[in-house]
Parts: structure tokens; C-alpha cells; sequence
């Protein structure tokens, strides 16, 4: 063979190469797509997405280290998938967390930023929280699975107060009441279902979550439902009480364990049960804490707050919106620049203060990152063994009650405030595990299950965990 043609065949075998290498990344991406189906609505599928409010990772990940007896969580953590910790949203509270689990984003863009609307000081304090569906300003799981002709169901999920769900037993109460009663969830649930709930099931139930436990077993029977949202929260309540790892809030986390596998048996005898996925998930994690620190008396001394001889607020510029680990500070004119700087001023002197009630400020371009309160001029995030209150009078640091020892809604990075993330059943990959999940691919994951797909949300579905994605949506060209 002469030179030439040697030369000529290198040159076009060089080419050849040069192509592949240019267009083996476009098929790379082709192939993936291959891999993810096109969103179509399983109509056969269940999701049982079950919140067990508070509870910590290590509740499945080191249960005989802790000595618990939980054999549904781990049966499904042996036979499904797990994260070994999610990182959720800030400030890591119940009714924010809940809103990014069903729409794949964080507070500032589906509007639930805290668990309590933000009343001025100088207003009456009706200590309403964000009970109703029309406030959450962005895509649900639950309007996705409707739109698609599947049926849906909820027994206590946050912020579904007169959300379009088929069958709906939605978490609100009278914060005047105390104890509350089950006056405004029977306002608000679907007509006719609670009677129907109870003329089968007589025997009243213990608790808030057992009575929870019934209405799920009844609606998984009688309908059938392909997505169902469940909230438990007595774990929540018993860690606040006593603290995380206290017996009591092992004793919690046993009983939501043995609820667990009372839907689970549920769907069994409803027929469902291999063509259901089981997503255990919870809101936030807890840290133990023996100290409050009272913003709003601070601000009152730098008279930002004036506060009559009677405890009554009569002018504000500035006031505390508390979470718990963090506190939200609201300005009365967003616009009052100097305000602003002013309290930052404040607060950063005694952030800087050894043994300090404040861990750090958080100015707005951080919050921004967080997707965290649009609404807040700043964050007081809490140094660790304190919690936030806005309570106008007293110290301003002091002891925390005997019935208040655990808390949250601190920065979601912080280890303790780790939530959890369990798959089980149909369409799951045996054995798959992550580090670290997020909040935000929760919401995603459910939809993907379901054959479904969000056109726009912060989060993706978990590839690592699910037998088949479901592609995303491509945005609907406007006319």
C-alpha cells in the first residue's frame, strides 16, 4: 500500500474518531432518555407516603444500638432503600418541610415558610398556623395525581385545609383550645368520611395517631387510593416534651412503628399490597435544649418594641417571628434599611458575646441560598441547648419549662436535624443506599412512581433508588 493511501486512511479513521468523541456525549444523553420512560399515569400504582413527624435517621440505621424495637422499619430498611439522612429546608420546621415533600420546593417558592402566620405584636395574636392549600403558591403531588385521573387521599398532612383530595382528613385545630378538639378537622374533612370512618371502626382509638391509623386502614380498604399522604406526630410531641432519645420518645417511635405495619397489613387485605410503594419520611430531626432566649425582650429594651406597663405592644419597628432553633426578625417597613441594620447590629454584638444564645445572624443574600423566608429581614440561628422564643417580657435568656426539652428548626446542615428517608415495595431497588438524600427530591421520587412528572420543581427523582424514572415534563410553550 503507498504512502498516500496509508496517509489517507489515517486521516479519515482520525476523523472518524474526532465525530465519535464529539458525538458520544449527545448519544450518552440520548441513551439516558431511552432509560426514562415518558410521564404516563399508573392507574394501577399506589404510593403510601407516611410521615412519622421528628424521627431521626438512626431510628432505622442504628435501631439495636438503641435498643428499639421497630421491626417494620427495619424490615424495610433490609428489603428496600434508604438514605442515611436527608437535609432538609430552613427553618426545619413541620409545615414548611411537609409543603417541600409534596412539590419539590423550598419554602420561598411554594410559601410556606413557617408553621405560624406572622401577626404583628401590635395585632391580637390568633396563633393561626398555615392550615389552608390555597397558600401554598406552587404544584402539589396531590394536584399532579388528580390532574392525571388517579385518586387521592390524606389523614393529617399539613396545609391541606380545602385542598382538592378525593378523600381528605386535614390537620387543623383551635390554638385557643387546650387541649384542642376534633372540632375544625370535622369542619374540614371530606363530607360524610368520618362517620362512615368510625360506624366501622367503633372502639375508639388512643391517641392522636392511632385514631390517625384507623382512618388510613379504612380508606385503604373501602377506596383504594392511588397516592396517600399520612402524618404521625406523636413522636414529635414526645421528643419536645422530653427530649430526643428520652424513653418516652422511644416508646413513640415503637408505637408509630407498629402503625406503620397496620397500613402496611392494610393494603394486604385491600389487594394492593404488590403493586404499592411504602415511602417512610419524616419532617426534621430534634436537639436536646435546657435554655430559651427571648428576642422580642431584647428588641423592647432597644426600643424597637414599646410595650405598655399592661404587656400590651402599642408601636413596633422590628419584632421576632420564632421557630424554635431560629427566629425570624420582621420588619414593620421591609423598606427601613436602618432598622435592619440596626438590629443586625444587635444581635451580631451578642453572637459575638462568649457562651451566646445566638449562634449567627443570617443576612438576606444567605437566606436567599437557603430558600428561606422572603418575608424575613434576617435569621437568628440558635447556638446549640437553646430555642427561640417571642416572648415580649422577663430575661431574656432563661430556664426552658420541664416539658419543653426538645426542639428544632435550626440550620438544616446540622447533623442532629437530619430527617429520614425510607423506600419499600413496588418499583424499588433492593438494597440501594445514599449518604445523603434531599427534602426537595422527595416530591419528584412519589410522582415518578405514580408515572407521573413535575414540569418545574427544585428537586429530581432518586434514580439510585427506583427501577424506572419518569422523565421530566417539557414546559408547555406559551401562545
Amino acid at each position: 500500500m503507498s504512502d498516500n493511501k496509508i496517509g489517507n486512511k489515517r486521516l479519515r479513521l482520525s476523523f472518524l474518531m474526532l465525530l465519535l468523541f464529539i458525538l458520544f456525549p449527545v448519544w450518552g444523553s440520548m441513551a439516558k432518555l431511552q432509560n426514562a420512560a415518558a410521564p404516563q399515569p399508573k392507574t394501577d400504582h399506589h404510593v403510601i407516603l407516611i410521615s412519622v413527624d421528628g424521627l431521626m435517621p438512626d431510628s432505622y440505621t442504628h435501631t439495636a444500638q438503641l435498643n428499639l424495637q421497630a421491626p417494620n422499619l427495619t424490615q424495610m430498611k433490609l428489603n428496600g432503600a434508604y438514605a442515611e439522612g436527608v437535609e432538609g429546608i430552613y427553618p426545619s420546621l413541620t409545615y414548611p418541610a411537609h409543603t417541600t415533600m409534596v412539590t419539590g420546593m423550598r419554602p420561598a417558592q411554594h410559601g410556606i415558610v413557617q408553621n405560624r402566620l406572622f401577626e404583628p405584636p401590635t395585632m391580637e395574636q390568633t396563633l393561626e398556623w398555615y392550615w389552608f392549600a390555597e397558600t401554598i403558591k406552587t404544584p402539589t403531588l396531590w394536584e399532579l395525581a388528580k390532574v392525571a385521573g388517579l385518586t387521592t387521599a390524606a389523614v393529617g398532612w399539613p396545609v391541606t385545609v380545602n385542598a382538592k383530595i378525593d378523600y381528605n382528613v386535614p390537620e387543623i385545630f383551635d390554638p385557643k383550645e387546650n387541649p384542642p378538639t376534633a372540632k375544625r378537622t370535622l369542619q374540614y374533612a371530606t363530607p360524610g368520611l368520618l362517620p362512615k370512618v368510625f360506624a366501622k371502626n367503633p372502639t375508639a382509638e388512643k391517641g392522636t395517631d392511632g385514631r390517625r391509623t384507623v382512618m388510613c386502614e379504612y380508606i385503604i380498604k373501602e377506596y383504594k387510593p392511588n397516592l396517600l399522604l399520612v402524618h404521625l406526630v406523636e413522636t414529635d410531641s414526645a421528643q419536645h416534651q422530653h427530649g430526643p432519645k428520652a424513653p418516652e420518645a422511644h416508646a413513640a417511635i415503637e408505637r408509630a412503628d407498629a402503625y406503620i405495619g397496620r397500613i402496611i397489613e392494610a393494603t394486604k387485605e385491600a389487594g394492593i399490597f404488590e403493586k404499592t410503594t411504602f415511602i417512610i419520611v419524616s419532617d426534621h430531626g430534634f436537639a436536646a435544649i435546657n435554655k430559651t432566649f427571648a428576642a422580642n425582650v431584647v428588641l423592647a429594651k432597644e426600643k424597637l418594641i414599646t410595650v405598655d406597663e399592661a404587656g400590651k405592644v402599642t408601636d413596633w419597628k422590628a419584632a421576632a417571628w420564632a421557630a424554635g432553633g431560629s427566629s425570624a426578625i420582621v420588619l414593620k417597613d421591609p423598606k427601613d434599611q436602618a432598622t435592619a441594620r440596626q438590629v443586625a447590629a444587635i444581635f451580631t454584638k451578642i453572637a459575638n458575646q462568649s457562651n451566646s444564645p445566638i449562634n449567627r445572624v443570617i443576612l438576606p443574600a444567605d437566606l436567599q441560598k437557603l430558600g428561606a423566608a422572603p418575608q424575613a429581614a434576617m435569621m437568628l440561628e440558635a447556638a446549640s441547648g437553646f430555642s427561640i422564643s417571642d416572648d415580649l417580657t422577663g430575661d431574656s435568656i432563661r430556664e426552658t419549662k420541664k416539658t419543653y426539652r426538645g426542639t428544632h428548626g435550626y440550620l438544616p446542615t446540622r447533623p442532629e436535624m437530619r430527617s429520614s428517608l425510607l423506600l419499600y415495595g413496588a418499583g424499588v431497588k433492593v438494597g440501594a443506599k445514599l449518604p445523603l438524600a434531599k427534602m426537595a427530591d422527595i416530591a419528584p421520587t412519589a410522582a415518578s412512581l405514580l408515572g407521573l412528572s413535575f414540569e418545574k420543581a427544585e428537586g429530581s427523582p432518586i434514580a439510585a433508588f427506583l427501577k424506572e424514572v419518569i422523565a421530566p415534563q417539557p414546559k408547555k410553550s406559551k401562545k
